[in-house]
């Protein structure tokens, strides 16, 4: 087929060793896709070479081990590719080549480059738009003019590596993206990120060793909508200048070492969807600007300092009434970074479509007091309630019954006393249940799913019966001790009612 011209074959399980002498065959050949298949063995790059018409070659995440170099006379290529991906393919050093005679992309994750960065790059000037390195071994520090290197740049991935040091002062003011999250960077994050990137969309700045404040008041992202900067040590307030960044969709700024009351520097951001401050150290009272965010899907503000009650105007937020028309597409194209969530009992990395299944609270590990408000059994698109270990009194409302989608509810650790009500085996999707150490009472529910919850849901509450726990009820399993006593009040009141009638009667005749 030499006037084939584009052939795509990715996602299929096609194995074996990889078709060089077909694909050296396809002289008119442009775009070339290969990706996500079982090839396996050793092959070179010179397969290639002489394919002069070839822009897109895409060999990513096959079983290949690829020699990226191309230094002889018979192997020099002929071709100047716009795109060139060779994630996982065991690729261990970058030659200069890449850079010539690679107009636009260059992909190379999850291989096993090693070395420090500017031995590769340094001297270098190149039209890349889009440069993914993430994924490998390299060290050491960044440039500090490494604008000049890639000027054109809009996409920079250098995300999973070893580098340190401090953040370069100068990116390109054309960067969309820019990840460099889980490696060992360190001090303050530079002025020139925080204000003069106005075109910056995704910004990854997570699992460093980051100081300081996030950003000044005079700070502009205008168009960022993606922000992740856990798991640092930064300092500082909620930064109030990210009012200005009104598309703003994820902020997941969870374990740092923030402070000051949230409600006083929190913006009312109207395209936030998920909003992650968990383990940092805010402190007052729940921001009601939160009911004002009524796309937000996901919110956790667990493991502060909040205090106050639980504002009444949860049910503003018209996604958690399960009416939200936006589930997914959170995450840009190409980024395979997500944030980090405790679901069901562990630590999870969610990402892309992923986040369609996260609808929740979590305020758990703070000082909140007073009722679970009745407005929050109104959110029915919630999976997730968690309000554990805070001061929350009052009995459990049966209307959380009504929460039919709900998976994770977890009061554990409060102050809540009274019966469980009977309505809560009426949730179907529900799969971890914690009410453990309250003042609750009377003989659990066990119809239904709650067949399945294990002592550890109930421990803490002496006044509770019936299975799991090897507490009867009044001496059997069918009747709870505080219906027992309501049953002995009403037959007494019976009683009672009988001998008055018996005295009217004698006293008519």
């Amino acid at each position: 087929m030499i006037s084939l011209r584009l052939l795509d074959l990715s996602e299929n399980q096609f194995n074996g060793s990889f078709p060089s002498l077909l694909i050296s065959n396809l002289t008119n050949i442009e775009s070339l896709v290969l990706s996500s298949n079982e090839f396996q063995g050793m092959i070179s790059l010179c397969v290639f070479a002489n394919l002069s018409r070839l822009s897109e070659l895409d060999i990513s995440f096959n079983h290949l081990e690829v020699e990226t170099e191309m230094m002889s006379p018979s192997c020099s290529p002929s071709f100047r590719l716009s795109t060139l991906s060779l994630g996982g393919c065991n690729v261990k050093k970058i030659y200069p080549w890449m850079f010539h005679n690679i107009t636009s992309e260059l992909w190379l994750s999850n291989n096993n480059l090693t070395g420090p960065f500017i031995s590769n790059f340094q001297n270098i000037t190149s039209k890349l738009t889009i440069l993914d390195i993430s994924d490998n071994f390299l060290r050491g520090t960044l440039p500090e003019d490494i604008n000049l290197n890639f000027s054109e740049l809009r996409h920079l991935d250098l995300s999973g590596n070893s580098f340190n040091g401090n953040l370069p002062m100068f990116f390109t003011d054309q960067l969309q993206m820019l990840d460099l999250s889980n490696n060992q960077f360190q001090g303050e994050i530079p002025y020139s990120i925080k204000s003069n990137m106005s075109c910056l969309l995704y910004l990854g700045l997570s699992q460093n060793n980051l100081t300081g404040d996030l950003f000044p008041k005079n700070s502009s992202l205008p168009n960022l909508r993606w922000l992740h900067l856990n798991n640092n040590r930064l300092s500082g307030t909620f930064p109030y200048a990210l009012s200005k960044s009104m598309k703003l969709r994820i902020i997941d700024i969870q374990n740092n070492e923030l402070s000051g009351e949230l409600s006083s520097y929190l913006p009312v951001l109207p395209k936030l969807k998920i909003l992650i401050l968990r383990g940092n150290q805010f402190e007052g009272q729940l921001p009601v600007k939160i009911c004002q965010m009524r796309d937000l899907h996901l919110l956790d503000l667990s493991e502060n300092d909040l205090s106050g009650d639980i504002p009444d105007c949860v049910d503003n937020v018209t996604s958690w009434l399960g009416r939200s028309e936006n589930a997914v597409g959170y995450l840009p194209d190409g980024s395979r970074n997500g944030f980090v969530f405790t679901f069901k009992g562990r630590r999870l990395i969610f990402k892309g479509v992923l986040l369609s299944f996260l609808m929740g609270v979590d305020v758990s590990c703070n000082r909140l007091a007073g009722k679970i408000p009745i407005q929050m059994t109104r959110l029915k698109g919630i999976r997730i309630l968690k309000v554990s270990n805070n001061l929350l009194t009052g009995q459990i409302p049966s209307s959380l019954g009504n929460l039919e989608n709900l998976e994770i509810l977890d009061l554990s650790h409060n102050n809540f006393f009274g019966v469980l009500p009977h309505e809560l085996v009426g949730l179907p999707c529900l799969e971890i249940f914690n009410v453990s150490f309250n003042n609750l009472s009377g003989m659990i529910p066990i119809a239904n799913q709650f067949g399945t919850f294990l002592n550890d849901s109930y421990l803490g509450n002496p006044d509770l019966c019936g299975q799991p726990l090897s507490i009867k009820c009044n001496g059997s399993t069918e009747t709870p001790p505080i219906y027992a006593r309501a049953e002995k009040s009403v037959s007494i009141m019976y009683f009672a009612v009988l001998i008055g009638l018996f005295f009217i009667v004698i006293c008519l005749e």
